[in-house]
């Protein structure tokens, strides 16, 4: 509870920034143009103000002739070199593909993978009590059955002898209704498991209800409109009715 109240609130509730946003620093990029010439990092009047220049002629797109200023490369010893490749490893783009390679990404404390997986009884360590070659909409019933008659038996267990409290955990005995509690436990994550292996199934579901629940509304204002039209029509007709009857 010290460690948590110590934090800081932002981390609690956005990820803290990358480090290596600190190692822009004006020096840095200076330092750098210096080295390599590259002005990419620096402002357009900064660019042309350090580092060594040569010039150039070029046209442009009007045809009119431009000097310009283009940066002369020099020969480095090798404290240079090695500066200049670590200023390249701070100061180059990031890496975005790592996260392809890695295989997985953290975001406000929780692990994600690229590919979704969906975990197995055996990926966290429980006995499979589902057939691998049965679907799990038909696996899910038997494993109900089972659940709700592993709570009659730990009920039975429960009220069967009445025993004063940490009576048997003195004796080191394990209570009678303990192998119940872990088996009704190895069941609710295996139905968890058949249930995630239906999403597939739900998504699908979900987006037949909502196309249906779309397709009903659209018709509904179809007929909205239909009768208004019908009863714009008759209005219409009404008023030629009345017109005809003046002229008459």
């Amino acid at each position: 509870m010290a460690q948590e109240a110590g934090l800081p609130i932002t981390n609690t509730l956005f990820p803290p920034p990358p480090p290596y946003f600190q190692a822009f620093t004006e020096e840095a990029l200076d330092r750098y143009r210096a080295l390599t010439g590259d002005s990419s990092f620096l402002a357009p009047s900064a660019s042309t103000s350090t580092g060594e220049q040569g010039s150039g002629i070029a046209k442009d797109e009007g045809g009119a002739i431009q000097v310009y200023s283009a940066p002369v490369e020099r020969m480095l010893d090798e404290s240079e070199e090695d500066e200049k490749q670590e200023l390249e490893g701070k100061l180059g783009r990031p890496r975005a593909d790592w996260i392809n390679e890695d295989g997985r990404w953290m975001c406000f404390g929780s692990m994600y993978t690229t590919v979704p997986k969906i975990s197995t009884a055996e990926d966290i360590g429980l006995p499979p009590f589902i057939d691998p070659s049965e679907s799990p909409s038909e696996s899910l019933p038997p494993l109900l059955h089972s659940f709700l008659h592993t709570l009659l038996m730990l009920l039975d267990a429960l009220s069967m002898t009445a025993r004063t409290p940490d009576e048997l955990s003195a004796s080191g005995w394990a209570h009678e209704g303990d192998q119940y509690i872990q088996h009704l436990t190895n069941l609710t994550a295996n139905m968890m498991v058949a249930s995630n292996q239906l999403r597939a199934a739900q998504s699908e579901a979900t987006l037949v209800l909502l196309m249906e629940k779309e397709l009903e509304e659209r018709k509904k204002q179809t007929e909205r409109l239909r009768s208004k039209c019908k009863e714009i029509a008759g209005g219409i007709k009404a008023l030629k009715e009345l017109r005809g009857a003046k002229e008459v």
